[in-house]
C-alpha cells in the first residue's frame, strides 16, 4: 500500500510527546482520531499542532482491541512493504551473527527492540519458533516464514502463540505448526551442554533462552552444594553441575520437567538431585532441618504481571530471597532473578535489602546480570528491560 493510502491517525501532544521520547507506543486514552483504521492496519501517524496543520510523525501498526493502540515501526513517512520488513529482518539477523557463540539456539528477532513490533522468532537449531503478539504482526504471519526461510534456509516453523499477552490484543491463542514436521522434542547444544527442547510445548518458546548467558556464568561460579529453585528442566542446575557444583538439587513443582532435566543430566554424564514441590514449602522444610547451600539459584515465574499484582509480588519476591539467604552458607552464592517488568531494578534490590536484614546477613553485589545479547533493550522502551539477574554473596 502506497503512503496515500495509509489511513490517518491522530494522536494527542501527550501521544507525541512519547514518541519523540523514544517509546515505540502509543495508547488509547492518546488517540484522538482513528481515520477509519482496522486493527491490524499500517497506519500514519499525526500529531495536530497548534497552528491547526497535522505534522506527520511516523508509520505504525494499528489496533483498536488493545490499550497498545499504536505500535511504531518508522519515524517519518515510509513504505512499509515487503521489501521493508526483509531489510529489517537481515539487519536483525545481521546483529546475531555479529553476537553468535557456540549455542544452537537464541533470539532471532526480538520484536519492538528490533524494530518489528509484536513479532518474536527464536532458532532451536533447524526450527524457528514465531510469536506474532499484535494485531499487525499477526496479519503478515504468512509472510515472517517467507522471509525467514529466504534469509536463513531454515524450513520449519512452529508458532507458540499460546500466550496470555495475545488476549490483551483481542487476539486467539494458539500453537502449532506454520511449516515443514517436527517429529518431537530437539536435541540442541546450549552452553556447552546437551539439552532438551520441545517448540511445542516447552515453556515460551520452548526454553528460557534469555537466561542462557546467565546459566553459563551460574556455571563459571559453581561451587560446593547447589540449589537450583524454580528450575524447570535444570537451566542454571545442569550448569552448576557442570561448572564442578556438587551435589546439585533441582527443585520444581513439574514432575514432568524434573524428568527431562534428570534425562539431560544423564546425556551430559552429570549428577544432579531433584525435588518437586512447592518452592515456598520446600525451602521453609530445608531450612527447618537445618540444611546449608555454597550456591543457590532462584528463577521465578513473573510474579508481578501486571501493575495490580506488584504489592503481592512484592512479598513472594521478599520471601523466597529471605528464605535462600537463611540456606546460605557464610561467603555462599546467591544467584537471583525476576523476570516481572513492573519490578524495577531498584525495587527488586531494596526488596533483597530488606530480606538480607530480616534474615540478619551481610550481601555484596558482585553482578548485575539481564537478558542475553540477543535480547537487546530498546532506549527509551523500558518494557524492553525485563529481567534482572542479580549475583550476590552473602556473609
Amino acid at each position: 500500500m502506497t503512503l496515500k493510502g495509509l489511513p490517518r491517525v491522530t494522536i494527542s501532544h501527550r501521544g507525541a510527546q512519547r514518541l519523540s521520547a523514544g517509546h515505540p507506543w502509543v495508547f488509547s486514552g492518546d488517540v484522538r482520531d482513528d481515520g477509519g483504521a482496522v486493527s491490524g492496519d499500517v497506519v500514519l501517524v499525526q500529531q495536530r499542532r497548534r497552528s491547526g496543520k497535522l505534522r506527520v510523525l511516523g508509520c505504525a501498526f494499528f489496533n483498536r482491541e488493545s490499550m497498545i493502540t499504536l505500535r511504531l515501526i518508522e519515524s517519518g513517512e515510509a513504505v512499509i512493504d515487503r521489501a521493508f520488513w526483509r531489510r529489517r529482518l537481515q539487519q536483525a539477523l545481521e546483529l546475531r551473527a555479529r553476537l553468535a557463540d557456540e549455542d544452537q539456539a537464541g533470539r532471532l528477532v526480538f520484536a519492538e527492540s528490533d524494530g518489528i513490533p509484536g513479532l518474536i522468532a527464536d532458532r532451536y537449531h533447524q526450527v524457528i519458533v514465531l510469536q506474532t503478539l499484535c494485531a499487525g504482526a499477526e496479519r503478515l504471519r504468512r509472510q515472517w516464514v517467507e522471509l525467514l526461510q529466504e534469509l536463513t534456509g531454515v524450513d520449519t516453523f512452529v508458532e507458540r502463540n499460546d500466550t496470555a499477552a495475545r488476549r490483551l490484543e483481542g487476539l486467539p491463542e494458539r500453537a502449532g505448526m506454520l511449516q515443514g514436521r517436527l517429529a518431537g522434542p530437539l536435541q540442541v547444544r546450549l552452553g556447552g551442554l546437551l539439552r532438551t527442547i520441545d517448540p511445542l510445548a516447552g515453556q515460551k518458546t520452548g526454553g528460557y533462552l534469555d537466561q542462557r548467558h546467565n546459566h553459563r556464568r551460574a556455571g563459571q561460579l559453581a561451587r560446593g552444594r547447589c540449589l537450583d529453585v524454580f528450575s524447570y528442566q535444570g537451566g542454571f542446575g545442569l550448569s552448576l553441575a557442570a561448572g564442578g557444583g556438587t551435589p546439585v538439587t533441582l527443585l520444581d513443582q513439574s514432575e514432568r520437567a524434573l524428568e527431562i532435566a534428570r534425562a539431560d543430566a544423564a546425556s551430559n554424564r552429570l549428577q544432579v538431585e531433584t525435588r518437586c514441590g512447592n518452592a515456598f514449602d520446600v525451602l521453609r522444610g530445608l531450612q527447618q532441618q537445618g540444611q546449608r547451600f555454597h550456591t543457590i539459584c532462584l528463577d521465578p515465574p513473573a510474579f508481578a504481571k501486571n501493575k495490580r499484582a506488584l504489592e503481592s509480588a512484592l512479598r513472594g519476591y521478599k520471601e523466597i530471597n529471605l528464605r535462600a539467604l537463611k540456606l546460605l552458607e557464610p561467603g555462599g552464592l546467591l544467584i537471583t532473578s525476576s523476570c516481572s517488568y513492573h519490578l524495577s531494578v531498584d525495587l527488586f534490590e531494596d526488596i533483597l535489602l530488606q530480606a538480607a536484614r530480616d534474615a540478619r546477613r551481610q550481601v555484596q553485589l558482585l553482578e548485575r546480570r539481564g537478558a542475553a545479547s540477543d535480547h537487546p533493550e530498546r532506549l527509551g522502551f523500558p518494557e524492553s528491560r525485563y529481567l534482572k539477574c542479580l549475583l550476590l554473596r552473602a556473609w
